[in-house]
């Protein structure tokens, strides 16, 4: 196992003073509690994707600590360990590395092959030199001549162009020849060049099958499903119980999944809709793999072996956290008292080139002739962003109730104050503004999530920071800037009273369905480092962003933790299809006093 060496950039935990959660009114048994995240990026494990947005300059340099960088080395195969002949780590070639000397020795490498870059051999041949395989419509000018082994063979090309075909057998050979005359149009691939060249990427090298995926799985099930599970598996790891220990104590139709993905498995509908049709052997069993629901089945039926509640949602990029609310109301309705969440999406051509073909992606020639680097692409708020940086990731968060957190020693790292999701039914536009959510503050001081916050002892004022969906597209970013504000006047918030925003997909680019995933992990890492990260990207702040008075950019981290504990944070994920996705949290002292009380 990695042990992860303390962050440079990351304070010491204070420990829960419970004078500041006086107000709390919910009982453990009425909380619904976060016990654990798994997370999945380009920056690795929600672990080293926290280093890297708290270690990343404005001139693109990254700090890492040693750990963080010994655990992407072993992620991308750069290390193993062994035990014999003498116990350590060990590079590629068999050699026997210090530890001491690891971080020195793979840390540049380890940020060069990680985060936002270009798409790379490892993103597969289709991205390898910045072009994809299409094919064009060319018309004979004179006969083409082929042989194929049978009649019935042959008589398929003769139905697919009657006017132009014909054929003969050949008595020797027993094979029948196919000729197209001159006029008959053929498909010819190309090698097309694509306009988006940059993506959010998982590091280089990275392989399910050393987190213990079988290897037998690894070519009978599709790749983001792989991931999907060991997301889930990290989620348990990382705070210490397994699935089984679940198992033990609430029982098994109790036991609940809700993960969605906003896609599903591209690389399986890629096979089934494209090497289908060019005549690629694919698994007899490729359609089961592309169902968006089998992602999550997956994980039920191969580690988790609960057989509660099973709803997937596809909701866009908003999924992660229509999977949120989904789990929290099943604890909420006594249909699960366990429930695991998430989501997770892959980056396909398809996806590449429909979201370029829309102008919702940065133009990669665009962005270099304007001087940006690629890291930098993704710049939230930013004068100069040119739209989303596509991204793959996702990942894991496990929720349950806040007396089996109790009653079982599980560790809580957020409680779940207020989700919800909505439609903008007022808009026509499928990508619409979001502003469906601002319905969340209906009834301004008296609304649902200022009651909601209030039974966990948070008043509005207490509400630190936003983690904003921020895209980088010239319509999300001031919509969603003017959503929160408006709702934090809204909802009394004092004049003056300042609400620090997280971007970031500047960081990580955007990974769709599993987007939300990286905001509910920043943020409980925020509950327990105090220390909000800085959108790097940002140079000059969009003028328009001047009447939402109460929001802040970060260029710099900022340790509020030195203030005082971190009470509360919001965080919006809007999706196409007119889903807004709205996710209130609460420091796990909200939980902590309560549990005091009993």
């Amino acid at each position: 196992s990695i042990k992860a060496l303390p962050s440079p950039h990351v304070p010491r935990q204070a420990r829960v003073d419970l004078a500041e959660w006086q107000g709390v009114t919910a009982r453990p048994e009425d909380q619904i509690v976060i016990v654990s995240v798994g997370e999945l990026g380009p920056w690795g494990s929600g672990r080293t994707r926290a280093e890297a947005e708290l270690g990343i300059h404005s001139d693109g340099q990254v700090e890492l600590s040693a750990g963080a960088v010994l655990e992407l080395a072993w992620g991308m195969g750069l290390l193993s360990w062994a035990d014999s002949p003498t116990p350590g780590w060990y590079d590629a070639d068999g050699n026997l590395v210090p530890e001491e000397d690891i971080a020195q020795r793979y840390h540049d490498e380890v940020v060069a092959k990680s985060g936002v870059r270009p798409f790379a051999e490892g993103m597969g041949a289709d991205y390898c030199d910045g072009t994809d395989e299409e094919e064009a419509e060319v018309y004979l000018d004179h006969d083409v001549s082929f042989t194929v082994p049978t009649r019935a063979i042959a008589d398929e090309y003769v139905k697919m162009d009657e006017a132009h075909t014909s054929i003969a057998a050949d008595a020797e050979s027993g094979e029948w020849t196919v000729t197209r005359h001159a006029g008959s149009m053929i498909r010819v691939p190309r090698r097309a060049t694509m306009t988006r060249t940059v993506g959010g990427q998982f590091p280089d090298g990275f392989d399910p099958t050393k987190w213990g995926i079988p290897a037998s799985m690894v070519g009978d099930v599709d790749p983001i499903a792989l991931w999907n599970i060991v997301t889930t598996v990290d989620a348990y790891l990382s705070a210490g119980f397994s699935p089984s220990e679940i198992l033990q104590a609430v029982h098994p139709s109790m036991v609940a999944s809700t993960q969605g993905t906003g896609f599903g498995g591209m690389a399986s509908m890629r096979k089934l809709y494209l090497n289908r049709f060019l005549g690629h052997e694919i698994p007899t069993d490729i359609l089961q793999e592309a169902l968006p629901n089998v992602v999550a089945a997956h994980v039920m039926q191969s580690y988790i072996g609960g057989y509660g509640n099973m709803v997937q949602p596809v909701s866009a990029c908003a999924t992660a956290a229509v999977s949120l609310e989904e789990g929290a109301d099943k604890i909420a309705l006594g249909k699960a008292d366990f429930v695991v969440t998430g989501a997770i999406d892959d980056i396909g051509v398809e996806s590449v080139i429909g979201f370029g073909n829309m102008n919702a992606t940065a133009n990669s020639g665009d962005m270099l002739a304007k001087g940006i680097e690629p890291r930098f692409f993704s710049r939230a708020n930013d004068r100069r962003r040119g739209g989303f940086i596509e991204s793959q990731g996702g990942g894991t968060v496990l929720l349950t109730r806040g007396s089996i957190a109790l009653e079982l020693g599980l560790p809580v790292a957020g409680v779940v104050g207020f989700v919800h999701s909505y439609a903008d039914g007022a808009h026509t536009s499928i990508p619409a503004p979001g502003l469906g959510a601002l319905a969340a503050g209906m009834g301004g001081r008296e609304s649902k999530l200022v009651r909601d916050l209030a039974a966990l002892g948070v008043a509005p004022d207490d509400i630190a920071v936003v983690s904003k969906h921020d895209t980088s597209t010239n319509a999300n970013d001031p919509n969603e800037s003017e959503l929160h504000n408006t709702l934090a006047h809204a909802i009394g918030r004092a004049d003056g009273n300042p609400l620090f925003v997280i971007s970031q997909k500047s960081l990580t680019g955007h990974a769709k369905g599993g987007a939300c995933i990286f905001q509910v992990n920043g943020i409980t890492q925020l509950f327990k480092s105090g220390v909000v990260p800085a959108n790097a990207a940002l140079e000059c702040v969009d003028p328009k962003l001047a009447r939402d008075d109460h929001m802040v950019w970060l260029r710099e981290p900022l340790n509020l933790g030195a203030r005082g504990t971190v009470k509360a944070a919001l965080a919006t994920s809007l999706g196409f299809g007119h889903v807004s996705g709205f996710v209130g949290l609460v420091h796990p002292g909200a939980f902590e006093a309560a549990v005091a009380r009993t």
